[in-house]
Formats: C-alpha cells, structure tokens, sequence
C-alpha cells in the first residue's frame, strides 16, 4: 500500500481500538529498532497482550458505515457477551486473529490483530489458537528485516565503492570510458604527443596529466595545433609546466608568482614567473623561491632537456621524491632543492646529470646515502645535503675524480674515518662534516689541502691529538672540532695559520698551556672552553689586534690577568674567564676595554674592591663577578653602564645593597 492510498484511508476510517494503558503498539512490535514507551510496563514486543479495549464507536473497515444494529447489541446487557462478539466478528467478515487462552475462561478469548500501515485495530474472539497464523506473522516480520538489512548492506557497499573510486572513475579508464571518436582531430594530434610525456595519468580524473591535457584542449588561448606552425618541443614544454603548474597548487601560488601564468607565450617578453628562455624560446631556468608550492615535483620535468637551473627552494609544503627523470637533463647545472619537504633518496639516476655542478639538497627529510657512482659528476664543484637523514660512509675516493670545492654533509648520520687520501682532493675549500658519527684521529695529511678555508668537525667522536700539520693550512680562516674528544696539548704550530679567524676546540679534553699566538693575526675568536688548558695566561694575547671574543672559561688557568690586558689594544667585545683559578685584586687595566660587552670573571679567586672605573665602560652589557673574594661596596658609578642588562655579584663579600641608580638601569632584568 503506497502512503498516498494510507492517507486516505486514514482520512476515512476514523480509528476504533485505543490501547489501554497496559497495551502495546503494534508497529513497535513490527519494528525491531523501537524502544520500549511505557517503561517496565511495557510488555516483550514478541507477546500479545493480555487485554484490549474495544471503543463502541466501531466503524466497519470495509463499507465505511456504521454498524448500527450491531452496535446496539454490543452494547446490550441482555445479550451474552460471546453472542455480542461473534455477531460482531461476522459483521466485519474478519477472520479471527490469534488468541490467548486465560486460565478459567475455556469457551472464550480476548485478541489482539493491530493493521499496519493506516490501522484499525480489531478485537475479536476464537475459541482455537492458529500456529499456521502465527508463524506466517513471524515470517512476514523476519522478511521485513531482512530486507531492511540488505538494503543497508547494498547502500554500504555503494558509498564504499563510490569513496574509493570504483564507481564512475578508474585511475585508468579504458577507450570505453573515453572513446577516443569523441576527440577533435586537434585534440587527438595532442594526446599523441602527450602520451610520449606521460605514460600514465592523462585520463585520470583529477589527477595533473589530465587537468594539464584538458587546459591545453579547451582553456589554452593559443589553442596549440599540432603540425601548424607549432613544434612538438613547443606544446612539451607548455604542457610540462602546465603538469608541473597543476602538480604543485599552482591556483593557490602566491599572487604575484602565479599572475602571469596561463596567459600568453611561456617565453614572451615578460616570461612567465620563475621562468627563463634561452634565446630560442625555451626554458633553461625554473626557480621559486617561498612562492607557495604545495604538492610534489611531477616526472615531466624530465622533459625540459634544455633546463640549466632548477631551483625550488623555502616551500615546506613541497613533498614527496626527487623524481628519477631528472637525469635526462644533460644540460643542468644547478639543482637547489632546499628548505623543504622532500624524502626519500638520492635517485641513481641524478647521476646521469653529468653537467651539475651545484647540488643543494639542505633542510628535507632524505634518507639513504652516496654511491660511488658520484664519481660520475666530474663537474660537480658544490654538494650541499645539511640537516637531512643520509647515513653510511662518504666515498672521499671518488668525491676525488670531481671537481669539489664545497662539501657540506652537516647535520646526518654518515659514519667512518677521515682517510689519508683525504689530501687527493686538492681542490677543496669548504668541507663541513659537523653532526655526524665520525671517528678516528685527524689525518695528519689534511696539511696538504692547501685551498681549505674552512673547516667543520663539531660534534663527532674524533680522538686523538691534533696533528701538528695543522699549520700548513695556510689558507684556513675557520677551524672548529667542538664536542668530540681531543686529547693533549695544543700544537704550536698552530701560531702559524696567519690567516685563520676562528679557532674553536671547545669542549673536548685538552691539557697543556696556552701556546704563543702573537703571528696569528687575523685571529678574532677564539673558544677553548671545557676543556682541561692549564697555566698562566701568555702575554702574546695583547698583541693580537683583532681579537674580539677570548672564550676560555671552565679550564685550569691560574695567576694573574693583568699582564695579558695590560697592553691590550684590540676590539675585545667577549672576556670570558669563569671557573678558572685567577687569584688577584681585579686590575683597573680592565677599563681600557671600551668595547667590551661581555666580562665573565665569575667563580675564580678575586679579592679586593670593584674599580670603579668600570663604570665607563658604555658598551658593557653583562657584567658577572659572583663567587669570588670580593669585598667593600657596589660602586655607584655602575649607574654609567647604562647598557648593562645583566649584573651577578651574588656569594661575594661585598657590603650594604647594590644602589637604587643601578637598579634603576632601564634594560636591566637579569641581577644576582
């Protein structure tokens, strides 16, 4: 019965049965999800009830009339009420329903049949109780719900297929699905090309290839024709970038990258941004820089045989591999593709691209490592892979038949030694190794890189003394081995790296006496913290004119400062001298550092009186004395350091308060 039939016969039949407060309703019965209305009273939706109550204004179901005569009877008292009720059953034409049969009333029963879907519900009487009705009931309720369920099920099955894509859409439809009698002649001279470029994806529904495809075909203003005055290089290239436009966001690129793009020559007189032509049109530079790419760097790029420089750096959004096409760029010579969000590894095919000469892959998250294979990139001048996840061993052998000058593997997990034949890359400038697991000593044969300038170690587990060939760097400028585990004593060959700035051999475990240093006069700083340098300090420390940070606190000096600073004339801006062993009053020397910024003199032995000339010093910003032997006032022409943002005088035996001027000093947060 369709519900408009339902409706309208509800319209007709006023209802006759109401359910007394110990009833049930029937389409809760029927339904297996409805809940119970009456509470514990309610009785199990499987079991007829007791009792029904029959309302006297009984219509009958078929002719729509009242009963008249029968109602009369049924309300007489002469007339037995089994009489009343079999009179009224065959006036209905109803069959009877099933019975329960109450204890102590054989001859008659009170019954329940309830019509669903726009119900009437009948009382009636029986004096036999159908199974067969009873068990055609059951069977038409378990139909029902059967039914319910396979529809859930089928509606199931459909979302899946429909989330996964199995319905209406195949990553690869067959001609059925898009028959190729549906394309312009145009567009078939163009798939031809295209399926050249890209095996796969062409017919996938928003996949790139195919957004790039359906552009050229509709969207493209040139409307490209094959044969027509057009090269095949040509709509390569325009649908290379349009794949590799559509592969990283290109709709969501910042405005200014993306204005241009779509519109007009790719190598007009305003190229399209981030691209650059040769002189015969095609693109030889392709480089983005923080311009919002969002995605990854589609095979086709391959395609670009005349790409000189790929630079796509800055974009954290950029995942996914370096693809392996990029060894058909024979021509290219600068592959940048930092500070984003690449993984994976190195593609062995990058080393097809014999002409690169400049690899920056810093700041991704690649793993893997080098293969000799790199032996291959004679060209290759620069190899930059900080702070990614690469391990194994460095093949320095074959790293000598290129052409390196920068090598920095900063911040990875590459492990070994740093062999002898490490002097057979007489070309290197720049080699950075610090973050790793790289033990052993440090070849003695390093003094042969005669070109280095500078050289990373920090954080590695190197051993050993410095080899005393470390002098014959003339060239070095920046030497640091911080945090691995040195021992012994400072070589004195050191004193002739005349060109060398920085020396940092902090945090190791170094002994001896500080060696001369008055040839070394570039030297501006200088760190040996943590480490176990004992002696006096050597005067040859104020001839050095360009010194600006001296960083030797945590060691086991001891003496005096005075004959050190005396004659000091350089740009000290650090003095860094805590947890040593200095025992003297604090000479008054110190104030003619007018550029210090920084005096650490805490946790020594100094006694007597702050000078006050200290006071004079404008550019002091942080002045720690605390731990020492310390006596009489705080001066108050500390006042004067109006700079000063940090003051520890803390475990001293100095007297009374530190005065309200200086604790008046604005950018002063930090006392002890």
């Amino acid at each position: 019965m369709d519900p408009e039939s339902i409706e309208s016969e509800d319209e007709q039949t006023p209802q006759v049965a109401q359910e007394d407060e110990e009833g049930f309703d029937a389409d809760d019965a029927f339904n297996p999800f409805a809940s119970p209305s009456n509470g514990d009273s309610q009785p199990d939706s499987w079991k007829l009830p007791e009792e029904i109550s029959v309302n006297s204004d009984y219509v009958s179901e078929f002719s729509h009339e009242p009963v008249g005569d029968h109602a009369t009877a049924l309300n007489s008292t002469s007339t037995p009420a089994s009489v009343r009720k079999q009179r009224r059953d065959e006036e209905r034409g109803m069959d009877a329903p099933p019975s329960v049969i109450h204890e102590g009333s054989e001859s008659e029963t009170i019954v329940q049949s309830k019509r669903f879907f726009g119900g009437i519900t009948h009382a009636t009487s029986n004096t036999s109780f159908s199974t067969t009705q009873t068990t055609d009931a059951l069977k038409r309720r378990l139909i029902v719900w059967a039914s319910i369920a396979l529809v859930m099920l089928i509606a199931l099955i459909l979302m899946i297929m429909f989330v996964t894509g199995s319905i209406g859409q195949n990553k690869e439809p067959s001609s059925a699905n898009e028959p190729e009698d549906d394309l312009t002649p145009r567009e078939r001279a163009l798939m031809e090309i295209l399926s050249g470029v890209s095996p796969t994806g062409l017919h996938e529904v928003g996949s790139p290839q195919k957004l790039a495809r359906d552009w050229l075909f509709h969207d493209d203003k040139l409307q490209l024709t094959p044969q027509e005055g057009v090269s095949n290089t040509t709509i390569v290239q325009r649908y290379v970038l349009m794949v590799f436009y559509f592969s990283t966001s290109g709709p969501s690129w910042h405005e200014h990258a993306e204005h241009n793009w779509l519109e007009g020559e790719v190598c007009a007189s305003i190229h399209w941004k981030g691209v650059s032509c040769t002189y015969e049109n095609e693109v030889r530079a392709l480089a983005f820089d923080n311009e919002g790419l969002d995605g990854t760097i589609p095979d086709e790029i391959g395609h670009l045989t005349k790409l000189e420089n790929l630079v796509l750096k800055n974009h954290q959004k950029l995942t996914g591999s370096i693809p392996t096409t990029i060894g058909n760029l024979k021509r290219l010579g600068q592959l940048g593709l930092y500070n984003n969000g690449l993984i994976g590894g190195l593609p062995r095919e990058l080393y097809d691209a014999t002409y690169l000469n400049y690899i920056n892959l810093e700041n991704n998250q690649l793993i893997g490592g080098l293969t000799l294979a790199i032996e291959k990139l004679r060209n290759l001048e620069k190899l930059i892979l900080f702070n990614n996840k690469f391990s194994g061993g460095v093949p320095f052998t074959q790293l000598a038949r290129t052409g390196i000058r920068l090598l920095g593997l900063s911040g990875n997990d590459f492990e070994g030694t740093l062999p002898e034949s490490i002097q057979d890359l007489p070309l290197l400038e720049y080699l950075y190794l610090d973050g790793n697991r790289f033990r052993g000593t440090l070849p003695s044969t390093i003094g042969k890189l005669r070109l280095l300038k500078s050289l990373m170690l920090d954080s590695n587990e190197f051993t050993g003394e410095l080899p005393s060939e470390v002098g014959t760097m003339r060239s070095i400028e920046f030497f640091s081995m911080q945090g691995n585990r040195l021992r012994g004593s400072l070589p004195t060959e050191i004193n002739d790296m005349a060109k060398l700035e920085t020396l940092n051999l902090a945090t190791n475990f170094l002994d001896g006496s500080l060696p001369d240093t008055r040839r070394m006069d570039a030297l501006s700083h200088m760190y040996l913290y943590q480490n176990e340098l004992t002696g006096t300090l050597p005067p040859s420390l104020a001839g050095m004119d360009s010194l600006r940070v001296l960083f030797l606190s945590s060691n086991r000096f001891y003496g005096t400062i005075e004959q050190a600073i005396r004659n000091f004339n350089g740009p000290l801006e650090g003095l860094y001298l805590s947890d040593n062993s200095f025992e003297e009053t604090l000479p008054a020397s110190l104030c003619n550092l007018q550029n210090l910024e920084s005096l650490f003199l805490d946790e020594n032995e100094f006694h007597g009186t702050i000078p006050t000339c200290l006071g004079t010093i404008s550019t002091l910003r942080q002045l720690y004395l605390f731990k020492n032997d310390l006596t009489g006032l705080v001066p108050t022409e500390l006042a004067g350091l109006r700079a000063l943002s940090g003051l520890g005088l803390e475990n001293t035996h100095l007297e009374g308060s530190i005065p309200d001027d200086v604790c008046l000093i604005r950018p002063l947060k930090d006392i002890w």
